[in-house]
């Protein structure tokens, strides 16, 4: 079916080669060897899958049209934990230390703890009926989201407490880069912003 999400790709688990990791509207998760394009496996989820899939190597991190953040193993896709998020999750997962963070259609940004599969916290946009279609970036104490409330978010990596916020004129569905002391991000209202990661001023 459908391929919405880019490709992400990790080492092969016999340790030569290289492995691609994409998502489909069939549901599924797969991974598949780049130079063959063999099925290497593939694991069923109960809906779609729109982003692309994180991984550090050893695990595999996801959401979808489920509602649920999925941990695979790289090395065969057995599901080592799941984790339910409240809404469908149409962008991609980060990974950061053992955590994975995504943004969900229900107005919230989520962090997941892998190590205890159980949400860590949990952070809302204050405006009704907004949603993230953005990916994080991941800082070394903050995360930094787009919504569609037309804003830029950043909250503390460590309990997502909000840090500030950036009004622009259209939604921020884009996904923000970290350069440095900078934030880039594209909005719906046919601008890039370079923001200051520290407080979210214009530059």
């Amino acid at each position: 079916d459908r391929i919405l999400g880019s490709a992400n790709w990790m080492p092969a688990g016999s340790g030569t080669g290289t492995w691609i990791l994409v998502g489909s509207y069939d549901n599924r998760m797969y991974c598949v060897d780049a130079a063959s394009g063999r099925q290497v496996w593939a694991f069923e989820t109960k809906n779609y899958i729109n982003g692309s899939p994180a991984t550090d190597g050893k695990r595999v991190v996801f959401g979808g049209c489920d509602a649920t953040l999925h941990v695979l193993a790289a090395a065969d896709g057995r599901e080592m934990a799941n984790v339910p998020v409240g809404s469908y999750v149409a962008a991609s997962a980060a990974l950061a230390e053992g955590r994975a963070f995504a943004g969900h259609y229900g107005g919230k940004l989520v962090c997941a703890d892998l190590v205890e599969s159980k949400l860590a916290w949990e952070y809302k946009s204050d405006e009704e009926g907004t949603a993230f279609f953005s990916s994080p970036a991941v800082g070394e104490d903050r995360i930094v989201i787009g919504a569609r409330d037309s804003r830029v978010h950043a909250v503390a990596r460590a309990d997502g407490k909000r840090l500030w916020t950036f009004p622009t004129r259209g939604d921020v569905d884009s996904s923000p880069v970290i350069c440095g002391d900078k934030v880039v991000i594209g909005s719906r209202d046919g601008r890039l912003y370079v923001l200051r990661l520290s407080d979210g001023t214009e530059v």
